[in-house]
């Protein structure tokens, strides 16, 4: 080849490329009988990082077109803020789709995908509204008598259970007509979680354990496309609301496992691990269950090619969350006290002990100092002397803690100021937030670690019962 040839031949291929890269994404949408001043073309983003977020004006036929395509995923129609109609994209090829919006619903002209989508919607909808009916008779029914309303649960059972199983055929179907599409995915994560057993029933650890074990039984893990849609938005959320309202440390293994099955794609595997991390490992997720995250910390760091900086982050976060656990006695420090003794935790001699470590400068710990002051059962137990509260500042300033001894300090409790600033130091505790509670019992052996206001209650009831 010559080079003038050459040189023709990659400007041709240079050329080939602009024109198959432009115009990846054309997206099409009449607006019959809706009013707007803007429509937005939105990604569904469960990163919550920069997305998709296409505007322009309104007119009745608006076309978003770009450059580059768009991720595989779900993406919203808005007029203005409203959504009006989803849009799923499954490849990054072809993304040209045309609908036309209206009240009466969404009609997809070219988009065989989307069409089957609106069809399915409509469907589960209809199995919604006849196990919403069935739900309805039996509440309608509950002055009937006893041996009547038991026949009629009998026979609301056997129906339910006939719905549930035209929806499971159904969704089956849709997935098998529908192969390596994000609608089949979309659909197996939809599915909802089997029947527990009837042998269960009274039996409420071992319907947890059916539940947890069975929840991602359908969950498409070859397919990362699922984690840019809110079906596995609302999956995962559902899934760290029982784990965190159940707070059973023996059903971790089950977590552990559902991470092993989510490894069948590393894409899928990572997000599932990020996703879990932040709601039930970061230090300030209201979800945070210390147990779970322990073995799942101690899961990821036995996992093969996983990269260094994830490595040493996780080993210092295992660490971290190691100390002071429940069952386990806290450490030693010296404090000053606001009767100017200087003394030490283990000298503070008590039946129980509410620990709180905090800076009084503080906005959050001064609001939850407020709360707790006002707390009837809490003073109730600091009257009857089995219970102490010990309040310790743990920076290094000397003015600061004495202004908060002449004007907030509350007189039934115990004031400490650690003034060699030791926990800090020697990070004897985690004082990533402020302030930390520990329920302790005479001993210092922790009871609960990390205790919110609104649980203290609670705590004192269970081992003083006073309420």
């Amino acid at each position: 080849m010559t080079k003038i040839a050459y040189i023709l031949l990659s400007f041709a291929l240079a050329f080939a490329t602009v024109c198959t890269c432009y115009g990846q994404l054309e997206v099409s949408v009449k607006l019959n009988g809706l009013s707007c001043d803007s429509v937005r073309l939105r990604s569904f983003n469960w990163q919550k990082k920069a997305g998709t977020n296409l505007v322009m004006p309104y007119s009745e036929t608006v076309t978003f077109k770009q450059k580059s395509a768009l991720k595989p995923g779900a993406y919203w129609i808005t007029a203005d803020s409203t959504p009006v109609a989803t849009v799923i994209l499954s490849a990054k090829k072809k993304q040209k789709v045309s609908m036309m919006v209206s009240p009466a619903g969404v009609t997809f002209s070219n988009s065989p995908e989307n069409t089957r989508y609106e069809q399915y919607l409509t469907q589960i909808k209809e199995y919604e509204q006849q196990m919403a009916g069935l739900d309805q008779e039996f509440r309608d029914a509950q002055n009937l008598p006893a041996y009547m309303l038991r026949t009629l649960a009998d026979s609301l059972t056997a129906r339910a259970r006939r719905i549930v199983a035209a929806r499971t055929a159904y969704e089956q179907q849709v997935i098998h007509d529908n192969p390596n599409t994000l609608l089949a995915s979309i659909v197996a994560a939809s599915i909802p979680t089997p029947e527990v057993p009837v042998e269960y029933y009274n039996n409420p650890r071992k319907m947890q354990e059916f539940f947890i074990s069975h929840f991602f039984d359908n969950f498409p893990w070859n397919d990362p496309r699922i984690f840019n849609t809110p079906v596995a938005e609302e999956k995962f959320k559902s899934y760290v609301d029982f784990v965190y309202q159940v707070d059973r440390p023996d059903l971790d293994t089950f977590v552990v496992e559902a991470l092993k099955a989510s490894s069948i794609d590393t894409a899928s595997h990572r997000m599932f691990f990020e996703r879990l991390d932040k709601d039930l490992g970061y230090y300030m997720s209201n979800y945070k269950v210390e147990h779970t995250y322990i073995k799942m910390l101690q899961y990821v760091l036995s996992t093969k090619d996983l990269a260094d900086y994830r490595r040493v982050f996780y080993e210092h976060e295992l660490a971290t969350i190691n100390k002071n656990l429940r069952g386990s006695i806290v450490p030693d420090f010296r404090i000053v006290t606001d009767k100017g003794d200087t003394t030490t935790l283990y000298q503070v001699q008590t039946e129980y002990m509410l620990l709180f470590l905090h800076n009084p400068s503080c906005s959050t710990c001064r609001k939850v100092r407020s709360i707790i002051t006002k707390d009837e059962v809490l003073n109730k137990a600091i009257n009857s002397g089995r219970l102490k509260v010990l309040t310790v500042y743990l920076e290094n300033d000397e003015h600061l803690w004495d202004t908060y001894l002449r004007t907030e300090a509350f007189p039934q409790y115990i004031h400490g100021w650690n003034f060699d600033q030791a926990i800090e130091k020697e990070a004897l505790f985690e004082t990533r937030t402020i302030p930390y509670m520990f329920f302790l019992d005479k001993d210092k052996r922790v009871i609960q670690k990390n205790i919110l206001y609104d649980e203290i209650d609670n705590y004192i009831y269970n081992y003083l019962q006073i309420h």
